[in-house]
């Protein structure tokens, strides 16, 4: 069975750094990854939507992943975006990602034929932790149906819970519908759920919910560690931290993810290259990066604060 547990509280969806020829810089996104665990991060993901992990082979991402096993990163607060359209890919990488020794993988549905069954995503999934052969693995769903077209049913979750009560262990919910993150919290005792955005993490948290898996963690990872740490205390300090806190994720949102981030990233460490982005991504113009600062600074905004 799995040999640590689970991950909870806030944790940032990591960006991938490229270099100026667009190849992975693989140091330069290690070397973030430990900053963000050091900013306050309970854990981080990589190869989620703002890792621009579609973007990537999947043997880049298994190049990486052996780099990464060869880190001194604590393996134990890592996760790893592992699902793709094909089980065979889907199941390559959840393999490596156990072979490393990280056990935490988030797994979109196969997401490129539009309207399948309940039937047909459970038996892609069965079929997925048949061929991976392993019960370590900690397995969270990617509902993000606005990016993937296929929405997790709460049958479909109530039955892969059933089946795979040792496997199955939470959602990272990116709708942006905190009904539905509620409604799961409540109706699947034990089953973690993640806010994908930290504008609901203290109301997330108050329904039974664990954390945040958020994009915009790459930079608000200060404020979010504490409002997490201000609800395990009990402080009223809680709501205005987390007023705080929305307030520069509103600001945030109005601007494409992973060029905005990489673009305050840039600035706070003069490194260039951390405007990088893959098409069909393209890096913020410098009119839209003037307006983005100039609207953070007028929230009080502190990169990782």
């Amino acid at each position: 069975m799995s040999s640590s547990p689970r991950i909870k509280g806030v944790m940032a969806a990591g960006l991938t750094a490229f270099n100026d020829d667009l190849s992975v810089d693989t140091d330069l996104t290690l070397e973030h990854t430990a900053w963000l665990l050091d900013k306050g991060c309970d854990g981080v993901l990589l190869f989620g939507t703002t890792g621009e992990a579609n973007s990537l082979s999947v043997e880049e991402r298994l190049t990486f992943l052996d780099k990464l096993g060869a880190s001194k990163l604590p393996k134990d607060r890592l996760m790893i975006g592992t699902g793709c359209c094909a089980l065979p890919d889907t199941v390559a990488l959840t393999k490596k990602s156990l072979e490393i020794g990280i056990e935490h993988v988030l797994m979109l549905p196969p997401f490129y034929y539009k309207n399948p069954s309940d039937a047909g995503l459970f038996t892609h999934f069965a079929r997925t932790f048949e061929a991976v052969g392993s019960d370590a693995m900690k397995v969270y769903l990617y509902h993000f149906p606005q990016m993937s077209a296929v929405p997790f049913s709460h049958d479909l979750i109530g039955r892969l819970l059933q089946e795979f009560p040792g496997l199955i262990c939470g959602v990272k919910d990116s709708s942006g519908d905190f009904e539905n993150m509620k409604a799961m919290a409540e109706k699947f005792p034990g089953f973690d759920v993640f806010a994908g955005t930290e504008r609901y993490l203290l109301d997330v948290l108050k329904v039974g919910g664990v954390g945040t898996i958020t994009a915009t963690g790459n930079v608000t990872v200060g404020g979010c560690a504490k409002v997490y740490s201000a609800w395990k205390a009990g402080s009223a300090d809680a709501e205005a931290l987390q007023e705080q806190l929305t307030r520069e994720r509103l600001t945030l949102q109005n601007y494409p993810a992973a060029a905005a981030l990489k673009e305050l990233l840039a600035r706070e460490s003069g490194k260039a290259s951390w405007r990088n982005v893959r098409a069909p991504f393209m890096p913020l113009p410098a009119e839209k990066a003037s307006s983005l600062v100039a609207e953070l600074d007028a929230v009080n905004f502190a990169l990782a604060a």
